[in-house]
Order: structure tokens, then sequence, then C-alpha cells
């Protein structure tokens, strides 16, 4: 395997790596060519626009009524009434339809590398699996948090022999990454007490606010209320869903949340090697509770929805103080073919389209079987156009309850995984403070998972009930 050069170990990056692709080659191309990259130049609403995309239609950057019709290779999106998007802004098309383009000689070292990392996530054994990618994606973001940029990262990793030398080889996870992969624009402008008062209205005039929680964790849910009210924002209590407990279980399945026919034993037994699923497919199914009931709020009868947009929280999520304001402002970003946003995910893997935004795309170094899992997670904080719920929760929902894939139970890999047909932005959480932060309560979903073994009588107790 190939030696990596020898670097500083404390040297780090305050804001961006060093733009990747033009003096050096690329994993994302094959060879010593440098790989294709999105060049800065031409777009409108003072965003830079990538090379060869194409423009929405121009004018105002948000809250105008219009009608557009988009078709790519992949999705066709129609969108009417207001936008809450810059039409400026290109529609991005994947630009990396296929794993990272090495060198033979460090495909086949990073295949054949003995030493893998000791996480959960990554530990999973296949033919020609890319270790480094999974040391990568353990060392440099899942044990960080996502703290670093993945330059920074793979920098780290290189030293112990686990990854090429970004410098040689870099990876770029992320394309354009010095446009959005920065720290400091977690920080957004001083906003007046005014401002913030127009933007709380306007929140109020065009976003249902939805907070999952269980029924067992009260205090969560008064906690997240008494901060919305702090913040001026109002919101509805959408149940969560213990799939721990038997009679529960047996709801979700009676209200169709879980489909019919769906044998959770059969979905346990594949999921073994890496771990329980009590707590995600509690947690996927009241995320669709949720969807539905954005969804039944939206377009009725033919008539446009009170309020167009959606957000959908769980309850460890923490809002910042200019929350509103700076939500107006991500909205002037998006290019207008959006349909779901997440407001802060680790592991970013796509590209960068604008100062705050990544278009989301699928990790094609993991299988469809694995779900291409490992990137872009983070749930916690989900904005989505209410007209697109009707085609984002039917694709989601052949994509999470798959028996044979246990990876897409987790709803936020499920949808990264389709990401090609569902027109999916998402905020680096490198960016802080950003919008939102993860809280501190712990998570529900892991606790649950863990009742894996001990839950397994009650979870055939309710699937007998479900399949008499």
């Amino acid at each position: 395997m190939p030696t990596p050069a020898a670097r500083a170990a404390g040297h780090t990056q305050e804001d961006a790596p060093p733009a990747p692709g033009a003096h050096r080659p690329s994993a994302n191309s094959s060879g010593g060519a440098a790989a294709p990259h999105l060049e800065v130049g031409g777009g409108g609403g003072g965003h830079p626009a990538p090379a060869g995309a194409s423009a929405a239609p121009g004018g105002p950057a948000s809250d105008t009524s219009s009608s557009t019709t988009r078709t790519t290779a992949t999705t066709t999106t129609t969108t009417t009434g207001p936008l809450f998007c810059n039409r400026s802004a290109p529609l991005p098309e994947e630009r990396r339809p296929r794993p990272f383009g090495l060198p033979e000689a460090w495909r086949k070292g990073c295949e054949n590398l003995a030493d893998h990392p000791d996480d959960e996530d990554v530990q999973e054994e296949y033919p020609g699996r890319n270790w480094c990618w999974a040391w990568l994606k353990a060392q440099g973001c899942y044990w960080t948090r996502s703290h670093w940029t993945w330059w920074e990262a793979q920098e780290r990793i290189a030293l112990e022999g686990h990854a090429p030398d970004p410098h040689e080889l870099p990876f770029e996870p992320l394309l354009n990454a010095s446009l959005c992969e920065r720290r400091m624009l977690g920080y957004g402008p001083q906003h007046s007490d005014e401002a913030l008062k127009e933007a709380r209205d306007w929140v109020d005039a065009h976003v249902d606010i939805y907070v999952l929680s269980l029924p067992s964790e009260r205090r969560r849910w008064h906690n997240m209320q008494a901060r919305l009210r702090r913040l001026g924002l109002d919101a509805s209590l959408v149940p969560g869903v213990n799939a721990g407990d038997a009679d529960a279980l047996q709801a979700a399945f009676e209200e169709g949340l879980i489909p019919e026919g769906y044998d959770l034993r059969e979905a346990q037994a594949a999921a073994e090697p890496i771990g329980g699923i009590v707590g995600t497919v509690g947690c996927a199914s009241a995320h669709f509770r949720a969807l539905g009931r954005a969804a039944a709020a939206g377009v009725a009868g033919g008539a446009a929805p009170k309020r167009p947009l959606a957000l959908i929280l769980e309850d460890d999520a923490e809002l910042e103080d200019d929350f509103s304001a700076r939500l107006r402002e991500l909205l002037d970003e998006v290019p207008c073919d959006w349909g779901a946003l997440s407001l802060k995910t680790r592991c970013p893997y796509g590209a960068c389209v604008s100062p705050h935004l990544t278009r989301v795309w699928p990790d094609r170094n993991e299988p469809e079987g694995k779900c291409n899992h490992g990137v872009n997670y983070g749930f916690y904080a989900m904005l989505y156009r209410k007209e697109a719920l009707p085609r984002i929760t039917a694709e989601l929902r052949k994509t999470v309850w798959q028996r044979d894939r246990p990876r897409c139970l987790d709803i936020d890999v499920a949808l990264a995984s389709i990401s090609h047909r569902i027109p999916y932005y998402a905020v680096p959480s490198l960016q802080l403070p950003g919008l939102v932060h993860e809280g501190n309560q712990g998570s529900t979903r892991y606790q649950n998972n863990m009742k894996k073994l001990s839950q397994t009588d009650r979870l055939k107790d309710a699937q007998a009930v479900t399949e008499g």
C-alpha cells in the first residue's frame, strides 16, 4: 500500500480546505487527471453558479408566485405558487454517479487494508469495500461529530496510513467544498429587534411546525414548547412511536405507519450484524406520522395550504435565537427544485451549491444494498415544501420498509440514498452555531435499539397481532 507523505500532525484549517483539483490528482478522477470540479461564476442573486448547471428562470429570489417545471435525467419537479427559493440559482445535477476514482494501487491498498475502524457504522465487511473511506467517515466524522472538514480529516488519518495524503489524492466527498465547508459561515449577521419580529411573523405565516416527542418524554416536549414560545413560535405535538411497546407497535401498524406485511422478525434477523432496530423502527414510524399530518395540512381540495412549508423537529433540537431570520435568509439561497432541506447534517456528501447549503447526493462508494449508508446524518430539523410531501413520503416508504435492507430503516440514510430522485439540500453541521443544534438529552432511539434482545418476545407478540 502506498505510504502517504509525512505532514505536520497539528495542521488545521480554520475556514476551508484548499480547492482541490487544480494542480494535483483527485480521487474523483481516474489516473493522474484532475477531477471535474464545480467552478465559480455566472450565478444570479449573489450566489455562484456551478459550471454546466442549468439555471431556474430568473427573477426575484423568493416569495414570488410562479409556475416552474424542471426535468433532469432523474427527476421532474413542478412547483406552483410562492417558490420560497432563489429563482436565479442553478439547479444542480449529479456530478459523480460512481465511486471515487482511485488509482489502481490505492484502490487495492484501501480494499486490502488490514486495520478496520472499531465503529458499528462501518464495521461490515463486503467484497471491494474501500476501508480508507470507512476510516475517513469513522475517525473524521463520527468520532468528531463532523467538527473537521473532510480535508482535515483525511490529512490526519493519512498520517496513520489509513488513507492517501489529500495533498496528493483528495477524496472530496463534498465537491466545491470551499464554498460552504467553512466554520465561519455558521455566524449570521446581527439582526435588529424589528427584523427578528418581521422574520417571526414570516415564519408564522408560512411554516407549520411539528415536534416529535414520545409520550413518555413529557419534559422534553415541555422544554421544547417553552423554547419555541420564547422565540415567538408555535408548534404542534406529534406523538412519537415506542416500538419497544407491543401496544404502540400494533397501533403503528393499524395507523399504516408501518406497512401491512412488514415482518419485524425478518428485519431484526437481517439487522443482527449491525444492531437492534426497535428504536429505529419507532423513529421512522414517528417521522411518517409527522409527514402525514403535514401533508394533510397541505394542499386539499385544490386549494393552496395556509402555510406551504412544514418544519419537523425532533424534541432534542434546540433552535438558535435568530432562527426565524436565518431560516428566511436560507431560503434565499436554495435552488427552486428543493423538496426537503435538513437544517443541520453531519458527514455531508454531495456538493456545495451556496454558502450555507449542500446538494445531497447518494454515496456511490457504498452499495445500494447497504442503502449507500454512512453520510448525511441528521433528521432532527427537517424543512419540507408541502406540495412535495406526497412524492417524498411515497419514495421514503418504499425505501425504508425493506426487510433485507436494514440500513434503510434509518430515515435520514434512506432519504440520502434516494436524493438522486428527491431534490434534497442540507446545511453542513460544521457551520456553528448555524440555525439549530442537537441537545444533550441523549438519543431515545439508540437507547431503544439496545432492547433488541430483551424485547424480542414483544416484537413477536405485536407481529402476531398484525398478522392475525
